[in-house]
């Protein structure tokens, strides 16, 4: 379990809580890597990204839930941040108030892409929950 509450833990959260994208890493059947930006939501605990339903990420996460995200560096270089963790595809939509919060947060992003929250819920239908095991980074 990751521990949020240090001072690292703290700076990280908050970097989640601000940024537009996050590197998604996913291994292929060859055991290769396969880095992809992403949107996301991060509700303090797990990590909520969205896929199309015939998406490469979602078959990789089906066969090996091991995953790593990297928020981008400051231009110097610093600010690196990367988070291990496992993923799971999601049956159902996560209940509460998840989606509309991160609906809010692309608002502009869908916007630019043509994209209604209900175009997006078609396109993107696949939820996929990454629970944060490992932080590292400075």
């Amino acid at each position: 379990m990751v521990d949020f509450s240090t001072g690292f833990g703290r700076h990280v959260s908050a970097r989640l809580r601000r940024e537009q994208i996050i590197w998604l890493t996913t291994v292929d059947r060859r055991r290769s890597p396969q880095p992809r930006p992403v949107w996301f939501q991060w509700n303090g605990s797990t990590i909520l990204i969205f896929s199309q339903r015939q998406g490469a990420k979602v078959g990789h996460i089906r066969r090996n839930p091991c995953v790593a995200l990297n928020l981008n560096s400051d231009p110097l270089g610093d600010e690196v941040t990367v988070i291990l963790g496992q993923a799971r595809v999601l049956k159902r939509w996560p209940a509460g108030t998840r989606i509309a919060e991160y609906l809010k947060k692309y608002r502009r992003g869908l916007r630019n892409l043509g994209m209604t929250p209900e175009s997006f819920r078609k396109d993107y239908g696949v939820p996929i929950e990454i629970r944060p095991a490992a932080i590292r980074g400075f």
